[in-house]
């Protein structure tokens, strides 16, 4: 009988290009104001940059390109990261976590710096709707996923055992091998058939299910239950 709920964030609950994206407008509009530059050509800059190259690539190029290398980039970095986002759940999500919490214990547990992380639960008002967050950074970056600890973390803190408990994630990596790890089953939604080829064993077992997206876990719990 499942009694909990154990959710990732980024790209589970909410598209991360949307972070990406608003965190780029925050530093397009702060180098318009500070450096005089075209905020909607930096946004464009920016936003192709992470296109083609990815989100390591950003700062750098936005420099080069529009400040000569003149500004140190963990100046924009520090704008990027203490921005308030301006991001959304998916469509239909939210609704769907109000009905889950009325039948079952909720958790979340997230990677990354936890002040960002913390910014995005808040701007996606997730804090009175989910029982219990773990950020893993808090406890060090050495813990982050598939480390065991938080994942027992949450067992115990939503107080059930791990067969009794579900994983929702999009990483086969970290969110799958992580839960597999200390006994529970995990859920992964999206998934790319070239990532769920090496846990194909552990889907044969009945340990990890593939579902298109958060809106049809619904059924999944009526047949696992």
């Amino acid at each position: 009988m499942i009694r909990a709920l154990i959710f990732d964030l980024d790209d589970t609950l909410y598209p991360e290009r949307d972070f990406v994206a608003s965190g780029c407008r925050a530093v397009a509009h702060y180098m318009a104001v500070k450096y005089g530059t075209n905020a909607n050509e930096a946004y464009c800059v920016m936003m192709e940059t992470f296109a083609v190259h990815g989100r390591r690539s950003i700062m750098p190029v936005v420099i080069d390109k529009l400040l000569r290398g003149s500004v140190p980039i963990a100046e924009l970095v520090e704008v990027y990261r203490q921005h308030a986002p301006e991001i959304s759940l998916f469509p239909g999500y939210s609704k769907l976590i109000e009905q889950l919490a009325q039948q079952y214990r909720l958790g979340l547990i997230t990677d990354g710096l936890p002040d960002v992380q913390r910014r995005k639960v808040r701007a996606l008002e997730l804090e009175a709707r989910i029982n219990q967050i773990i950020y893993t950074w808090d406890h060090g970056p050495q813990r982050e996923k598939p480390h065991p600890f938080a994942f027992d973390m949450m067992l115990e803190a939503l107080n059930v055992g791990p067969r009794q408990a579900l994983f929702v994630g999009d990483n086969p990596d970290k969110d799958c091998r992580g839960a597999l790890g200390v006994g529970m089953r995990c859920v992964l939604i999206q998934i790319r058939t070239s990532q769920a080829e090496c846990l194909e064993s552990r889907m044969a077992n009945g340990d990890v299910y593939v579902i298109e997206g958060l809106l049809h876990l619904p059924e999944l719990l009526h047949l696992l239950n």
